[in-house]
């Protein structure tokens, strides 16, 4: 299949989105972003749909943005700043649609990867995670909300030391700093993951929704600002001398 993100129901009311870059190990881009929103939505507003799992094609879940994405001669603030706008509006709508979001994440969760797994509702990973910030290693700001998530789940003190060390976490790490739901062997994360789906779509779907809505609207306070901050922030550090691209397509 060549679509960058496809949904599959591999049920009756739980819907898989996959990102579909395995080549990249998933690397996130524009359009794929702009896809996932829409299938997002598409899932939203379908009422056999109780739970959406998200989760990356092969053995990881993203090794982040894709920065090879803008042709050299095409790069500019203005380019880079409307880029980055499908990444912060997926955000938004993970948090604002009714329909639960589980993280499946297996292998590598890199930089935008890390905050779309909290963006979610709920995470599950194998034992054989890594997830890795990133942003500040490579000369940018975080993005797509994971200076907003993070502070608020592991408070501010650990969130500046996980960013600023560039911390790679494991899954007892991210169970012990209560990132994360569930942890499962990497062969079992796919039937441990559908079972927890299954826990969720067999409750009341609209207490269910109104649930997450509720915690959503306290928690995200503040959200839209941090990401109109990024929107700026981010693209002039990547224009300026401190950012140092990788040699693949992590960010």
């Amino acid at each position: 299949m060549d679509d960058a993100v496809y949904a599959e129901q591999l049920e009756p009311g739980i819907t898989v989105l996959v990102l579909n870059q395995p080549r990249k190990k998933n690397a996130i881009s524009a359009p794929m972003m702009v896809r996932l929103g829409e299938l997002l939505r598409q899932a939203d507003a379908d009422e056999a749909t109780r739970v959406v799992i998200l989760r990356g094609a092969g053995e990881n879940f993203s090794s982040g943005g894709d920065l090879r994405q803008t042709p050299p001669d095409q790069v500019s603030l203005a380019n880079t700043r409307a880029t980055l706008r499908p990444y912060l509006d997926v955000i938004r709508q993970v948090r604002r649609m009714a329909t639960p979001v589980i993280a499946m994440v297996d292998g590598y969760a890199v930089g935008g990867a890390f905050s779309l797994m909290l963006a979610c509702d709920l995470v599950c990973v194998s034992d054989r995670v890594q997830v890795v910030p990133a942003f500040c290693k490579i000369g940018i700001v975080p993005e797509m909300g994971l200076a907003k998530f993070l502070p608020q789940l592991v408070g501010d003190k650990l969130a500046k030391e996980l960013l600023f060390t560039n911390a790679v976490l494991g899954a007892s790490d991210l169970l012990g700093y209560r990132l994360i739901n569930r942890v499962f062997p990497a062969d079992q994360l796919v039937d441990g993951t559908l079972a927890l789906a299954r826990e969720v779509a067999a409750m009341p779907a609209l207490s269910i929704q109104l649930t997450k809505g509720m915690l959503n609207a306290g928690y995200d306070d503040g959200l839209d600002a941090m990401l109109e901050t990024e929107a700026t922030a981010s693209p002039f550090c990547a224009h300026s001398g401190a950012f140092r691209a990788p040699g693949g397509e992590q960010s």
